[in-house]
């Protein structure tokens, strides 16, 4: 029968049955030279008694924090929370599925928090939200040896990370624009050291390459202010633009905006769609046609990915064609 009336600590586990408290803590671990009586000595009591080494204690014995550090940047846009906050969600709670507690910090110019947590020893593994081109954050725990997975792409190759189909899904999209007979587009895109921006500018291109004769494009890149949206907005007018395409949705929610001010019908006067749809867009008028991705699952695998690889298992990096197509009623219908 089990007592539940009273909870045991290691040291009363060791005065019951007469032995040291390293001994309980070696039959516990599974680790260090004990008899096999003894370690079914101390199962049994274990088991009897209901006995559950709090998170400290079974940390100390396995040399484990059974924490996962969850790295955000430091900086980030509106547009950007959705996909954090759902994401964060999935992280949250495959880590709890699997007792892992997750410590959350900033990457900042200096990296001085990931350094403080490294140096501290304060988790196990690094989960990073968001990949940039030759990114200091994956050197920092590539030098450091701590296992890390990353969210993202990454040139490289010995990066276990996790991503959306970027590439693929742009390119869907724009298969479909083509489709409606649009063929003058205007992309309007974020800030091309992330990873993500590169991987869409890459699917709206080879989209275009098999339309190379008669559809043609302006690229408005490294567009992260609103006054720079707006100029972009209004170089894309200048021209025979059909369709402009958004590369996320804080950008396309400056987009529509620009085009209310200047009283621009979508889509009668021009066609808008985005290469990522979230709540932001959810009520705009007219829905707007784009790419959904579901960021709590990439969150998840993310976060598994760690916990396998934390407990010796082999793990292939994962890219996720779950994404889907919204159509709204900002493309134009006919030709």
């Amino acid at each position: 029968m089990k007592d539940n009336d009273r909870s045991y600590t290691i040291g009363d586990i060791a005065k019951e049955l007469g032995v040291s408290k390293t001994t309980v803590s070696r039959a516990i671990s599974g680790k260090g030279r004990i008899s096999h009586q003894t370690r079914e000595r101390v199962k049994r009591f274990i088991e009897a008694h209901d006995y559950r080494p709090n998170g400290l204690a079974r940390g100390l014995a396995q040399n484990k924090t059974f924490n996962i550090g969850l790295a955000m940047p430091e900086v980030f846009g509106l547009g950007d929370l959705p996909f954090f906050q759902k994401c964060i969600n999935g992280i949250c709670q495959t880590a709890a599925q699997n007792d892992y507690d997750v410590i959350l910090f900033h990457i900042g110019g200096d990296l001085s928090q990931m350094r403080r947590i490294l140096h501290n020893h304060k988790a196990d593994g690094v989960i990073l939200t968001r990949t940039m081109v030759n990114d200091r954050a994956v050197r920092l725990l590539k030098e450091d040896g701590l296992p890390f997975v990353v969210i993202g792409s990454s040139e490289d190759t010995d990066v276990i990370h996790v991503d959306n189909d970027h590439v693929g899904a742009c390119r869907m999209l724009m298969n479909l624009l083509l489709s409606r007979g649009l063929r003058h587009f205007a992309l309007i895109g974020g800030d091309l050291d992330y990873y993500v921006n590169t991987s869409r500018l890459r699917g709206f291109e080879s989209a275009l390459g098999a339309y190379r004769d008669d559809a043609s494009s302006r690229v408005f890149l490294n567009m992260t202010k609103e006054p720079q949206i707006v100029g972009a907005v209004d170089g894309a007018l200048e021209g025979n633009t059909d369709c402009i395409v958004c590369m996320d949705d804080y950008i396309c929610s400056r987009v529509i905006a620009r085009l209310t001010d200047l009283s621009v019908r979508v889509p009668e006067d021009v066609s808008v769609a985005t290469f990522y749809s979230s709540i932001l867009l959810d009520h705009n008028n007219p829905l707007i046609t784009g790419l959904e991705f579901d960021a709590a699952k990439l969150g998840g695998i993310a976060c598994q990915l760690l916990i396998d690889v934390l407990a010796g298992n082999a793990v292939d990096d994962y890219m996720s064609s779950d994404y889907r197509l919204l159509i709204g009623d900002s493309i134009r219908t006919d030709s």
